[in-house]
């Protein structure tokens, strides 16, 4: 193929990617991830299989995969409309994601107010006002609420990235790569006297801003090129999952620092493989129904898990089972039925109204 010729097939693929709304594979990488974090908060490693407790990249998966959507969308619409209403994103934001995140709070807080006095009451007391706020990835946790550390992540990075698209865009390229190195140095024992909780210490930013950066460099007809060639075949996605695999069976016990941030490389390969190329090796298994529901409604899972956790584990003793492989299919079945229920119900009601203050360049999936 003569270089004039290779051009135009790039130049093509970057306007199918630019013109793509949904991108077919993610869902089923999200089913993954909170499948993996479902797995992970069962209890059930396999002995002599690192991978097997390794549940929580799951989040990471799950930041990765945000990070790329929201500044997809963000960088669309400024080069749609010249700008960006950050007035409607923060209101499609909170039509997603506060109505279910509060009703979990109320249902959590108020089992622990009508149940006072025993320690798992008391913490999540202790708890309840950092997850209300969106600060719980920055003080020790010590309830069921920790969970919402990420969600917290995700909000704080909602605040500061999306005003850098519309009034920094330029700057992107250096502010994005110099924001990753520096919330990468907390796990390598900068800023000790900081006493950063675990959570803070382990992640931080680094997966969503990773996420972020792959969206800026896919949505420059430049930097598309690049990710193309490198991740763009058809056998890509599977590639990569083998290194997620690698990466995420380290043998030492504590991941922290280069193990994990590899990890994390390795499934933004992963995303990157499965957005450049629709048609891969992997498509077939991510866009089977289940996967592509059980991602549709993954918020919900990983909102209501523990809770209903909670409940499996009492019917489990009941009729005499153990913990582990029968606590993570009990708790995953239940968990979807319950999303199910949320999605179908309630949150509906409040996605509805997103139409209203929706983007022409709205991406997803």
């Amino acid at each position: 193929m003569s270089v004039k010729g290779s051009v135009g097939l790039e130049g093509e693929e970057y306007a199918r990617f630019a013109r793509t709304k949904i991108f077919g594979s993610l869902d089923g990488l999200r089913a993954i991830a909170i499948l993996a974090v479902v797995w992970h908060h069962a209890g059930a490693p396999i002995p002599g299989w690192q991978i097997s407790g390794r549940g929580f990249l799951g989040v990471d998966l799950f930041f990765i995969i945000s990070g790329f959507l929201i500044v997809t969308l963000l960088l669309r619409e400024r080069a749609l409309t010249s700008t960006v209403s950050l007035k409607n994103f923060y209101i499609r934001r909170f039509l997603r994601i506060f109505p279910p995140y509060y009703l979990m709070l109320l249902v959590v807080g108020t089992v622990a107010f009508l149940r006072p006095g025993g320690t798992t009451s008391e913490a999540v007391k202790q708890d309840l006002p950092y997850a209300l706020f969106y600060i719980s990835n920055l003080v020790p946790m010590h309830s069921q609420l920790a969970i919402t550390w990420s969600l917290s992540v995700e909000e704080q990075f909602y605040i500061v990235v999306p005003a850098l698209v519309k009034y920094a865009r330029r700057a992107l390229a250096l502010l994005l790569p110099a924001a990753y190195v520096l919330v990468c140095l907390p796990p390598f024992g900068a800023f000790p006297a900081l006493q950063l909780p675990a959570f803070f210490r382990e992640t931080t930013f680094g997966p969503i801003l990773l996420g972020a950066m792959l969206a800026s460099t896919l949505n420059d007809p430049r930097g598309f090129p690049c990710v193309s060639r490198l991740a763009g075949g058809r056998l890509a996605p599977l590639i990569a999952l083998g290194l997620v695999f690698a990466a995420a069976s380290h043998p030492a016990g504590d991941i922290s620092g280069w193990p994990r941030i590899g990890a994390h490389w390795a499934m933004l390969a992963l995303v990157a493989s499965c957005v450049v190329r629709e048609a891969h090796v992997l498509a077939p298994l991510l866009s089977l129904w289940p996967m592509r529901r059980i991602g549709v409604v993954s918020y919900g899972i990983y909102l209501y898990h523990l809770l209903v956790m909670h409940f499996v584990s009492k019917g489990l003793g009941t009729i005499g089972l153990v913990q582990g492989f029968a606590m993570f299919v009990g708790t995953a079945l239940a968990t979807w039925l319950v999303a199910e229920m949320s999605y179908r119900f309630f949150e509906v009601r409040f996605l509805a109204l997103k139409v209203r203050y929706g983007s022409q360049t709205a991406v997803g999936r």
